[in-house]
């Protein structure tokens, strides 16, 4: 008796954030290797954090299943190549650490984590590899 109440209970509770069917088609169609998939509903979007691949992400879908934006976390290697290629040019004394990819609509802007002996830098870089420094911190 105890496991069906159980497994009542857990079927309830994995229904209570699921997003509708066309956000849940969208997402599933996209995203099939999703792992550790969590959802979260607001009153007009729904937001869904997964990772896969080495990436962490969270995307924002609205209610009709279309991506409104979208944030990745990951390391410099799964930048696009061209991209990769000219931060490490620009950079040959620092060492990159990470990626924080946001995409809002069509707009797509990476922030690139480094750090050499002294300073840890945040680079602003666009899509076409073009950087600017966007934060920068001494090291203690």
């Amino acid at each position: 008796m105890m496991i069906l109440i159980s497994a009542c209970l857990l079927t309830a509770t994995s229904f209570a954030f699921d997003p509708n069917t066309k956000v849940l088609k969208a997402f599933s169609q996209t995203f099939t290797t999703a792992e550790n998939v969590k959802w979260e509903e607001y009153s007009d979007y729904y937001t869904v954090s997964f990772h896969t691949s080495g990436t962490s992400s969270r995307i924002n879908y609205d209610k009709e299943g279309n991506i409104i934006s979208s944030t990745r976390y990951y390391l410099p290697n799964l930048l696009p190549l061209n991209i990769l290629n000219k931060l490490v040019k620009e950079n040959p004394k620092r060492e990159l650490f990470g990626v924080t990819e946001l995409t809002v609509g069509d707009e797509m802007v990476y922030f690139v984590k480094l750090q050499d002996g002294k300073h840890w830098i945040t680079l602003k870089v666009d899509s076409y590899g073009n950087s600017q420094v966007y934060e920068k911190y001494k090291k203690g």
